[in-house]
């Protein structure tokens, strides 16, 4: 059992609140995945539709079977209220097809990156309603 809170936290970077995912590092710990993500759905449906500037950091946690199985049944639920998001991962071509793979789930798929300040900085420019359509 996992009691642990979801990794998450409202930061502030070039005057843009974001919202930070973190489950890095969870290695193969599917179980406590699924929890973090269903704690995220829950929290952002306080949130208005489209209205979260988000970034998440998966970077070291393994995306087996059942942990794809967690971000899929969660993604639709998510996704409606991210105004734009991206993700922290490593890169590589077996990480790019799985993840493409989450297109038939959710309209808009997450810009990918391999450093958290770069992701950041991307959510931060150009954010106002008009541009993210």
């Amino acid at each position: 059992m996992y009691n642990t809170p979801m990794p998450i936290q409202w930061i502030e970077h070039n005057g843009e609140t974001l919202l930070h995912i973190d489950v890095s590092n969870l290695g193969d710990d599917h179980a406590a995945l699924k929890t973090h993500l269903e704690s995220l759905v829950a929290l952002l449906k306080t949130q208005p539709r489209s209205s979260v500037l988000a970034v998440a950091d998966l970077r070291n946690t393994h995306l087996s079977n059942n942990a794809l199985i967690a971000l899929m049944r969660n993604a639709p639920f998510a996704a409606p209220y991210f105004r734009r998001s991206a993700l922290v991962i490593e890169s590589n071509n077996e990480r790019r097809i799985l993840l493409d793979s989450f297109s038939f789930v959710i309209k808009r798929l997450p810009k990918r990156f391999v450093d958290f300040e770069s992701a950041k900085d991307w959510l931060a420019h150009e954010v106002t309603p008009e541009s993210a359509v």
